[in-house]
């Protein structure tokens, strides 16, 4: 659709007025079916931006932005504030009920004629039903969106954003940043299913459907006055304010913080810099605590992440006798390895047990070392660290993921050996990794079902900053087994030099081979169960080199898990 400049000038203007304010550029405009600018949903446009501000507006259509059904959540969402806008506006704009009456009129005819039977067009007529008057026929399940999705006018900007985003999330399952991510993993394997022809989402149109209209669109690319701003954080709330909104809703989602704040500080400077620069780190006590003060999409994404923990333990419980069993066989496996690695030597000593053979070099060579002596190893020269990969592309395998995490652990603390749990993720340019028990909380292994997954996986940081830690290990051998499909993918891109690359494919798996061999040069052997698909094992081999094993089956899982850790064990 070709819209006149006329026309953009007069939606500009319309929004202006509403919005009582003429020195912005909007970042959408509406017009009628024929191309002209509308007078209603350009008042409601306008008075939105006031209302709400342009920081929680931007913000919310910045949270599905990418998305498939962008197009679907932005209608639904403008559907919302109209209701909630109206509400706060009709006392003071005596003109505005006759501008929705007239618009209600016009949308009913052009459903009429529609006959669409399309859950937004159903929606939208059912909604300018009401705004007549009317009670719409509708069937129970529509009744409920709808009655959802009309925002109340008594909510600010900041509770309307959480509550569109409530919505979304309950009645469309849509999560910012793991929706994305979740699309774009499905996206990559489709091009890879379709590899003999290159294939991308294309982008939406600048001006594309709007109702029973269009809604013209600043794109983020190109420049001049009309390109947009580079797009917020779903936390973001102003410049000044991002980074602390960013932390808190960060704190409000994973929990209590492991790190006082002035010594993550100092291990951000460490750590993020090269190809991690600006990015950031949260380090998560991962308990399954509920802070009652928190409300909102945090507080929404909390106890989402709450039940997810009951589902782990439930699972785990579900198939309790297959999963003692693979205990019991893992176990056995790692004793078995540690006694062969512990084997006790005989050495010649000048105390100890008499060797009748020797007593002649005694006696002739004046050698006092006639005695013999057992010398055991000392049990306590190995720990290990199991890292958890949790990010979205996770999501149908996390209690998978945590049963397998709990086994790994429990295991290695029956024979004895320290083990430390982690998991790491990336959100917002922030890579999180909870700490699930420490080394010596030999009785805090349950606390690995407190694993959820959320966001992008940014490996080659979460190994950096593990390493950095393991420098203050209690042990003189150090192994890294990590849970992980071998995806790195990342929203922050990866600095190389004066480009800037997708933390992804090629340069995200090169990035964590070369934080991976890191490790090894400093004697801390490294391995991967890999918990992948058949199109990312080439990954697991360019990341760990031989040194991985995949779990077909948790029928398998112990003797697999078993001969790769005694590899290791041998190895030391």
């Amino acid at each position: 659709m070709e819209i006149q400049d006329s026309e953009k000038r007069r939606a500009q203007n319309l929004i202006w007025n509403a919005a009582e304010d003429y020195s912005f550029t909007p970042d959408f405009k509406a017009y009628d079916e024929n191309g002209r600018a509308d007078l209603y949903w350009n008042s409601i446009i306008g008075a939105a931006r006031r209302i709400c501000g342009e920081a929680a507006l931007h913000t919310l259509f910045s949270s599905f932005h990418g998305c498939l059904d962008e197009s679907l959540y932005e209608q639904l969402v403008w559907l919302g504030l109209e209701n909630a806008v109206y509400q706060r506006e009709a006392a003071r704009r005596p003109a505005l009920p006759a501008l929705r009456r007239s618009y209600a009129r016009r949308v009913l005819a052009l459903s009429r004629a529609a006959e669409s039977d399309r859950l937004l067009d159903v929606l939208q007529e059912a909604h300018f039903r009401r705004a007549l008057g009317q009670t719409p026929a509708l069937r129970p399940r529509d009744q409920e969106i709808l009655d959802a999705l009309e925002f109340s006018g008594d909510l600010d900007g900041a509770a309307l954003t959480e509550q569109a985003l409530w919505f979304l999330r309950t009645y469309f399952g849509f999560v910012p940043v793991e929706t994305q991510a979740r699309e774009a993993e499905e996206e990559k394997k489709k091009r890879r299913v379709f590899s003999l022809r290159k294939r991308h989402r294309a982008d939406l149109p600048a001006v594309r459907g709007f109702g029973y209209g269009f809604g013209e669109h600043i794109l983020s690319e190109g420049g001049g006055k009309d390109a947009s701003q580079p797009q917020r954080r779903i936390t973001d709330l102003t410049a000044a304010q991002s980074e602390e909104a960013l932390r808190a809703y960060i704190a409000a989602y994973f929990g209590t913080p492991l790190y006082p704040p002035r010594q993550v500080k100092a291990l951000e400077d460490a750590l993020c810099v090269d190809g991690h620069k600006g990015c950031h780190l949260y380090y998560a006590k991962g308990d399954a605590v509920l802070d009652p003060t928190v409300r909102g999409y945090a507080g929404s994404q909390r106890r989402a992440a709450l039940k997810q923990m009951e589902k782990n333990r439930a699972a785990y419980e579900a198939d309790s006798v297959r999963n003692r069993n693979s205990i019991l066989r893992l176990t056995a496996r790692i004793r078995n390895a540690l006694m062969a690695y512990l084997q006790p030597t005989v050495i010649r000593s000048a105390v100890g047990t008499l060797d009748a053979g020797r007593i002649w070099r005694g006696v002739y060579l004046d050698d006092d070392k006639v005695f013999t002596r057992v010398m055991q190893s000392d049990p306590g020269t190995l720990c290990v660290d199991l890292l958890l990969d949790s990010s979205t592309s996770q999501l149908d395998r996390q209690e998978t993921v945590a049963a397998q995490g709990y086994m790994i652990a429990e295991s290695l603390t029956r024979c004895g050996v320290p083990v430390r749990v982690s998991s790491f993720c990336s959100l917002s340019g922030y890579t999180i990794l909870t700490r699930y028990r420490d080394y010596f909380e030999k009785d805090q292994n349950q606390r690995i079902f407190h694993y959820f997954t959320t966001g992008c996986n940014r490996d080659g940081l979460a190994i950096r900053a593990l390493c950095r830690e393991m420098a203050d290990a209690p042990c003189e051998h150090k192994l890294v087994i990590l849970l992980s499909d071998a995806k790195p993918h990342d929203v922050n891109k990866l600095v190389d030099g004066p480009r800037l690359l997708e933390y992804a494919d090629e340069a995200g798996i090169g990035n964590t081979a070369a934080e991976v061999r890191s490790l090894l040069y400093q004697d801390i052997s490294v391995v991967c169960v890999f918990t992948g698909d058949d199109e990312d094992v080439p990954a697991a081999h360019t990341i760990y080199g031989r040194n991985f094993a995949r779990i077909r089956s948790l029928d398998q899982f112990a003797d697999t898990v078993g001969t790769l850790i005694q590899n290791q064990i041998r190895s030391l």
